[in-house]
């Protein structure tokens, strides 16, 4: 019994491939301001967000969330 306890404690905190890592690196948050900042956005905050990438930024005088993909596509921009 408890080493099945043992065992679903380590099933359970065991990322997925998907969830592998909540930090986004310096390098890639600096590609994500250069990229953002030629098309004219004002970044100011760059967090996971339910496996993707949501940046806090202005453009416009308006504040938006964008959502990117892995590999930096915006999927979605939202106003706040």
């Amino acid at each position: 019994m408890k080493a099945s306890l043992v065992a679903l404690a380590l099933v359970a905190a065991t990322p997925l491939p998907g969830m592998a890592s909540s930090a986004i690196s310096q390098d890639v948050q600096a590609q994500i301001t250069e990229m953002l900042t030629a098309d004219g956005y004002e970044v100011r905050k760059i967090v996971p967000e339910d496996g993707m990438i949501e940046v806090y930024a202005i453009k416009d005088g308006q504040m938006l969330e964008l959502y990117l993909d892995a590999d930096l596509n915006i999927l979605r921009i939202k106003q706040k």
